[in-house]
């Protein structure tokens, strides 16, 4: 977590990589939801410091949009006062069947960025734009995974690519400026 001031804004990053799904998507689900468990911590104490610093949790997340880890940073808990959900801009693209990694011709959205509501209602910092960047030449150009994010290397065969998954951005914009 990194926190400071852009502008006259407090803004409060958290950088994620959550457990893989490797052994089997269930079998490793224990280790998302602790790992969700702990952000949601974080947040809520960060909420509770200073309820008009902006957040944003970004990261590779193991998990979907619609996975019951990242929904826990997204939907209300009574058990946490001060937490308030965050608002995942990537499960509109998910659901559009856009996806950042692609697995047995599968595509999964595991890198997110979320962001507190306040960013969501554009009164004075507001998010412009959330998008996938997948031009030509990160994409696998033949073969079997034509089209999935070029890797690196596969089982030790260089493949001189970039990597397994696609990068995700977001545009932020201050009203009036």
């Amino acid at each position: 977590m990194v926190s400071g001031y852009w502008k006259k804004y407090v803004l409060s990053i958290l950088v994620n990589h959550w457990p893989s799904r490797r052994g089997g998507q269930k079998r490793s689900e224990a280790s998302r939801m602790a790992a969700a468990a702990l952000q949601l911590k974080i947040i809520d104490s960060l909420q509770r410091l200073d309820p008009k610093r902006y957040l944003i949790s970004m990261g590779d997340f193991n998990d979907n949009p619609t996975n019951r880890s990242v929904k826990k940073l997204t939907t209300e808990n009574s058990y946490r006062p001060f937490f308030k959900p965050l608002y995942n801009p990537m499960t509109s693209l998910f659901k559009k069947g856009v996806g950042t990694l692609a697995h047995r011709d599968r595509w999964h959205l595991f890198d997110q960025i979320l962001f507190d509501q306040e960013l969501r209602s554009g009164e004075e910092l507001m998010l412009l734009k959330t998008a996938v960047f997948n031009p030509s030449y990160l994409r696998n150009p033949r073969g079997k995974f034509k089209g999935y994010p070029y890797r690196h290397e596969i089982q030790g065969v260089l493949l001189k690519g970039y990597s397994d998954h696609f990068p995700v951005y977001v545009l932020l914009g201050i009203k009036n400026e």
